[in-house]
């Protein structure tokens, strides 16, 4: 007879439970937890900027290690773009673009093919030296930007000239002859300094010029002039720079700032426009490049380079003056020896350095690119022939998760989930110089979106700031942080709506001014890499679960299967209960 029991009934529904719980976490588990698609196999190379060129190491290393292999040349920007153009390299890295008036008229070769550009990384121009104070390597000095551009103009050749003696009081600088060391080849980091230098102290640079007849003296040049400075010494790349730099005492160069921080060697302090004096770490950086004009035309080859006219005089005490973007340059069609197999994977590599790669930037002596800005760049990437779709899966993930606030796929650390892309986390976490009071604070912190000036104090378009600084006026130290938030600002003349962190703009170019809300609270947020929840995390979630309920069913399956028929428990003194039901009364022999 079927037992139909309420009992039996119960314990086939907990059983019921436990079995689909059981079954269903294990089907979930292993679709939650799948693996990455697999990576594309087809070498990729390139060449140009050893500026960039720390960067570029990092990425390559961690690309490496999902089985994608990325060669890299950092023979500097010049030697890239020619390489690119020649066919010779399946992309190039460079802080400045073939044409336009950034770019040295020495370099006059072009791709005969089309191509595209798009923004990799953000860094600081630093001033690595190696000079001793007492005996002992002096970690403090600070320059104004006219004693610097008269340093590397051949004006001010020795370190105790009044003019370092004046920013660095107190201090017994030694009488020796500073040795210059600049660039043998052309490079990115030649141009962009050669370029502050025309743009700000034209008269040292025509100084500079007339005095090597290594350039005009009105344009950059990517190929620093020596002749007739004696006290000038040229090397070949980043790395001979600063090598010799780090070998020879008396010495200052110029390049980005991840070098010298690997070499342990200091930076000089680089007085801003507001007087304070900062160091190009990821805060500064960020700060800086608000003010930077990006070029917003689609149609242009140079969609997307920087004009840095606004940087240089920016009055944000956090801000960098000399900082820069540089730039990825990829094939937007396939020719020669790059087929569409080499452009799925340079695709794939650069989704990974718009997103993973810039988490580790800051700690290089970067600044990873604001989200906005990555956004722009990774529409570049899908021009590339070939792009794989599991790239184009990421890209639109990461679209659309900016776009609904719910998660952060690209995993940019500039990014904050729920907020605008706009507001880039580094400013909003910038501290302030020692030095800069309330008062100095006050309309930086009364800002729109994310630290930007209620009124622009350079009176040049709309900008949101932050930053670092490494000390006020004759002192070193890091203040308190500094944060804005508000609405943006007014659109600029032209009906050109500009965005004040990155500059990129629509619409026609124009220029114009606005005002922030000067109620706005500030909201401090810690730049720490983004835990956002996604399918990685759940599926971490449901793989503990899951191993739970492996280890913990049978016992409870047990306990279903029993019902709660079990025995009670026996007490002392009492005869044993059986656990069977007792059996019904059988009819003694004789009963009717």
């Amino acid at each position: 007879m079927t037992d139909r029991t309420p009992r039996s009934r119960t314990r086939r529904l907990r059983v019921g439970v436990v079995a689909a719980a059981l079954v269903a976490l294990s089907a979930a588990a292993p679709a939650l937890a799948m693996p990455r698609a697999a990576a594309p196999t087809a070498p990729i190379s390139g060449s140009g900027s050893s500026w960039a060129g720390n960067a570029v190491d990092d990425w390559k290393a961690a690309i490496k290690a999902q089985s994608v292999t990325v060669n890299y040349n950092n023979a500097g920007s010049s030697q890239g773009r020619k390489d690119f153009a020649n066919g010779l390299a399946d992309f190039a890295v460079s802080e400045i673009p073939y044409t336009g008036d950034t770019a040295d008229p020495k370099d006059n070769v072009r791709p005969d093919f089309s191509y595209a550009m798009l923004p990799v990384v953000a860094g600081g121009t630093a001033f690595m030296y190696n000079l001793k104070v007492t005996g002992q390597q002096f970690k403090e000095l600070k320059l104004d930007q006219l004693t610097l551009a008269k340093i590397f103009s051949g004006q001010i050749t020795q370190w105790n000239d009044p003019a370092i003696k004046a920013t660095n009081p107190g201090k017994a600088i030694p009488q020796q002859r500073i040795t210059v060391v600049v660039r043998a080849d052309g490079s990115g980091a030649t141009a962009q300094f050669t370029l502050w230098m025309l743009r700000q102290f034209p008269a040292q640079y025509k100084a500079l010029c007339s005095t090597t007849g290594g350039c005009d003296g009105k344009h950059a040049t990517s190929y620093f002039p020596t002749k007739n400075l004696s006290n000038f010494v040229a090397q070949t790349g980043s790395v001979g720079v600063t090598t010799y730099t780090s070998n020879t005492e008396y010495t200052i160069n110029y390049d980005e700032y991840s070098y010298a921080q690997n070499l342990g060697f200091p930076s000089a302090q680089i007085k801003n426009a507001a007087g304070y004096f900062t160091l190009p770490d990821q805060y500064a950086v960020a700060v800086a490049l608000t003010q930077a004009k990006i070029n917003n035309n689609k149609a242009s080859d140079n969609y997307l380079s920087q004009d840095l006219a606004a940087v240089y005089p920016y009055k944000d005490p956090r801000s960098y003056p000399l900082s820069a973007y540089s730039y990825m340059i990829e094939p937007t069609e396939t020719r020669g020896n790059f087929d569409k197999a080499k452009g799925t994977t340079l695709a794939y590599f650069e989704q990974f350095v718009l997103c993973e790669g810039q988490q580790t930037m800051g700690r290089l002596g970067y600044s990873p690119l604001p989200m906005n800005l990555v956004l722009a760049a990774l529409d570049q990437v899908q021009k590339v022939p070939g792009i794989g779709a599991d790239t184009k899966a990421k890209i639109a993930a990461t679209k659309n998760g900016v776009k609904t606030g719910g998660a952060n796929p690209c995993n940019n650390p500039t990014f904050k989930p729920g907020d605008s892309p706009s507001n880039n986390q580094l400013i909003k976490s910038a501290p302030f110089p020692e030095g800069c009071d309330a008062a100095c604070q006050a309309p930086w912190i009364n800002a729109i979106g994310t630290g930007g000036p209620g009124k622009n104090p350079t009176g040049n378009g709309t900008g949101t700031t932050g930053g670092t600084g490494t000390s006020g006026p004759g002192t070193t130290g890091t203040g308190g942080d500094g944060t804005g938030a508000g609405p943006g600002a007014g659109p600029a003349a032209g009906g050109t709506s500009c965005d004040p962190v990155t500059g990129l703009c629509t619409g026609d170019q124009g220029s114009g001014a606005g005002t922030g809300d000067p109620n706005a609270s500030a909201n401090p947020y810690n730049l720490t890499r983004q835990k956002t929840w996604g399918t990685a995390q759940l599926a971490l979630l449901i793989s503990a679960l899951l191993v739970a309920l492996l280890v913990l069913g049978p016992p409870i399956a047990a306990r279903a299967l029993d019902g709660g028929t079990r025995a009670p428990r026996r007490v002392a003194g009492t005869p044993p209960v059986s656990a069977d039901p007792p059996a019904p009364p059988t009819a003694s022999p004789g009963a009717p």
